[in-house]
């Protein structure tokens, strides 16, 4: 056999038979060869080079339409970075159109994102870049305002004093109630529309916050995102996010005019307090909220597959 046919091989059993992948979540389309999985936080951005043709070999695209394609790639990158919705207030573009300095650290950091030229794991004739919303990158596009771990949860503005007395939040919660078995918490707002965001707060009937910011570190959502959206509710596919034993909850809905929020009932909320509170939950942002498949969902041959060979490459 070839050489060059037998390392493909051996590349591909090595690469397909992991024993693990990645819980990628949710995987959003963005324009044109652009996708953000939401459990993973991977940012892909796949562009074509200008005069490929199909039966050329890679090696004969041109350096120049390569760079120029690199260019266009983290052009589109940057993009996406920007549309992302932090809370149901701004995107980050919007919270970055305050702070110059911010916003050309952000620049400079996808400008020098991760790039991969064509080659055997890519599309014929295509680069791709990536970026992940965690680590670095999270650490400047989530402002300082925001109060982790402060314990305050936050209320809504229609809550009423008498619903706020009456929280589960305020109420000691029975000995012996069976919370600390619990390993994470899924939430399933499948149905309710929800939107994707950085920051989300899970709120009870009554406006008041159950899970958010309030209850976790920044370090702790800079590493691992404060919560990981899924369509799928396989629970051996959850488990990699909120362990084998989680909470679930269902929500009744979703709160502003992003429909970023959540909002269960306060029979669940009194539990997702309690859980949070009993285990490691909140240090691991062991959180994960179910959402509606996107109408269309990324083609086997597109940046969502690519994503994959990125990490698995």
């Amino acid at each position: 056999m070839p050489f060059r046919i037998f390392v493909p091989i051996i590349l591909s059993f090595l690469v397909f038979s992991s024993p693990a992948l990645a819980f990628d979540g949710l995987v959003q389309s963005f324009g044109t060869g652009g996708t953000i999985a939401w459990g993973t936080g991977e940012l892909i951005m796949v562009r074509p080079v200008e005069g490929a043709v199909a039966d050329e070999s890679d090696a004969a695209l041109s350096p120049l339409a390569v760079r120029k394609a690199v260019v266009q790639a983290r052009k589109g990158l940057l993009d996406m970075v920007l549309s992302v919705r932090i809370d149901g207030h701004q995107t980050v573009g919007a919270f970055l159109s305050g702070d110059s300095d911010l916003a050309a650290q952000v620049r400079g950091l996808v400008q020098n994102s991760l790039y991969r030229g064509p080659g055997l794991f890519d599309a014929a004739g295509t680069v791709l870049v990536s970026e992940k919303l965690r680590s670095q990158l999270a650490e400047l596009i989530l402002p300082n305002t925001i109060q982790f771990q402060s314990s305050i949860p936050p209320r809504l503005s229609t809550a009423t004093e008498q619903g706020v007395a009456d929280t589960p939040d305020n109420a000691p919660e029975e000995v012996g109630s069976g919370t600390r078995g619990y390993t994470g918490v899924v939430i399933d707002a499948r149905g309710v529309k929800l939107t994707p965001a950085l920051a989300p707060v899970v709120y009870d009937q009554d406006g008041v916050g159950a899970y958010g910011y309030f209850l976790v570190s920044r370090n702790n959502v800079v590493d691992k995102g404060m919560v990981a959206y899924a369509v799928d509710d396989n629970p051996k596919v959850l488990a990699e996010r909120v362990g084998d034993r989680p909470l679930m909850v269902r929500a009744l809905g979703a709160y502003g005019s992003w429909r970023t929020d959540v909002i269960i009932a306060a029979s669940d909320a009194r539990l997702v307090r309690a859980v949070v509170k009993a285990g490691p939950i909140a240090e691991g942002c062991r959180v994960v909220i179910l959402v509606d498949r996107p109408e269309k969902e990324p083609d086997s041959g597109d940046a969502a597959q690519a994503a994959k060979g990125a990490g698995n490459a």
